[in-house]
């Protein structure tokens, strides 16, 4: 097996970055009724497809967060042999994550529940999207929902104060079985088979094929998580064990072949655009100088932010500005005004959590000088 590179990737930042932006405009686009003939037939019909659907971004985040964290285990590993896969490794590796993600999310349920406290006047009338009336913002919030949300111990429509938090349900719980993947470091398509028959375990529980899914109960959005399971594995597999650097002619095909899976429906498509983008995004080249654009770090640094606070943003200037304002208009604000509030989110809640998680390996070395003094 080839090591992995110690060296952060910042390419994937940057891919990072770009997926949740579209996330943004897929989310801004739902809000938009009447649209030209020929912007309809561009956002559903070409590699531009992803703005229409979303969920494409949200597989590529999966597949980019089981390679991400796979490296980071791997080098973990290297370090100090033994230590990821015992109970207290374990332990640590699961108190990272819920702090990295876990802060980040609380800030986000609490911005959307101030916002809206100041601007909700009740259900918007009939026929409005499914996002704006249905899906979020239908009834006041209580501190109760906030607990639940915040936790992601929500189903189906139930995380009202911020939608988006249903892929974090799946996050959360795929990201700590991915300690595991590495007893099969040696053996990366079983663990692919092991994914794929999870997969098959949520459709036999009837969970949709191809559709944002959490199911009707709790029970049920653990099938739904298990649906998840081969983009996250197939990162996983990737980086226990690297493919060679594309040539020139693989990497035209490649990129041939990433435009026609952005223009599919189905996840395995799409997760095998993700795995060639990853890829692509190594190679170096041009395409890697792209990447490496100060804009697009830059977006890559704030993904995570921008994912969580958009949607509420969205929500608070179509209730403030409804029938005072297009929806056009109203689209265009929410996605200008998300971007530095994203990094202001960035800079207060998300870059402090990291700082905290860093610090869990200094306080337990600590605690255990102490213990044995």
């Amino acid at each position: 097996m080839t090591a992995a590179s110690p060296s952060r990737l910042v390419e994937l930042d940057s891919l990072r970055g770009i997926a949740a932006l579209i996330v943004v405009l897929h989310h801004a686009w739902l809000t938009l009724d009447g649209t030209p003939p020929w912007l309809d037939w561009a956002l559903t019909e070409t590699p531009l497809r992803p703005i229409a659907m979303g969920r494409q971004a949200v597989i590529f985040f999966f597949v980019l967060s089981g390679f991400v964290l796979t490296r980071a285990l791997l080098r973990q590993e290297a370090r100090s042999p033994g230590s990821v896969l015992s109970p207290l490794g374990w332990g640590h590796y699961a108190a990272q994550r819920a702090i990295r993600l876990g802060l980040p999310v609380l800030a986000a349920v609490l911005f959307s529940a101030a916002l809206q406290s100041l601007t909700w006047q009740g259900l918007l009338p009939l026929g409005q999207p499914h996002i704006l009336r249905g899906a979020s913002w239908s009834t006041p919030w209580t501190w109760s929902d906030i607990a639940s949300q915040a936790l992601l111990l929500r189903y189906g429509d139930g995380f009202q104060l911020n939608p988006v938090l249903w892929s974090l349900v799946h996050e959360w719980r795929i990201a700590l079985l991915l300690p595991f993947a590495l007893l099969l470091r040696r053996r990366p398509e079983l663990l692919l088979a092991i994914a794929l028959l999870g997969a098959a375990i949520a459709r036999l529980a009837g969970m949709p094929e191809g559709q944002v899914s959490l199911g009707g109960s709790l029970a049920e959005t653990f099938a739904a998580s298990a649906g998840f399971l081969p983009a996250f594995a197939a990162g996983a597999a990737l980086a226990l064990r690297p493919l060679p650097r594309l040539d020139r002619i693989q990497a035209i095909a490649a990129g041939a072949a990433i435009a026609v899976m952005a223009m599919v429906a189905h996840d395995y498509g799409v997760i095998a655009g993700s795995v060639l983008l990853i890829l692509l995004a190594q190679r170096g080249g041009r395409f890697a100088t792209a990447l490496r654009h100060p804009a697009l770090l830059w977006l890559g640094k704030v993904s995570f932010s921008l994912y969580l606070i958009h949607l509420p943003v969205l929500l608070a200037l179509t209730h403030a500005l409804f029938g005072q304002a297009s929806p056009e208009a109203i689209a265009a604000l929410a996605v200008g005004i998300s971007l530095p509030v994203a990094a202001a989110a960035h800079a207060l809640v998300e870059k402090p959590a990291h700082r905290l998680a860093r610090r869990l390996p200094v306080l337990r070395a600590r605690q255990g000088r102490i213990q044995a003094a």
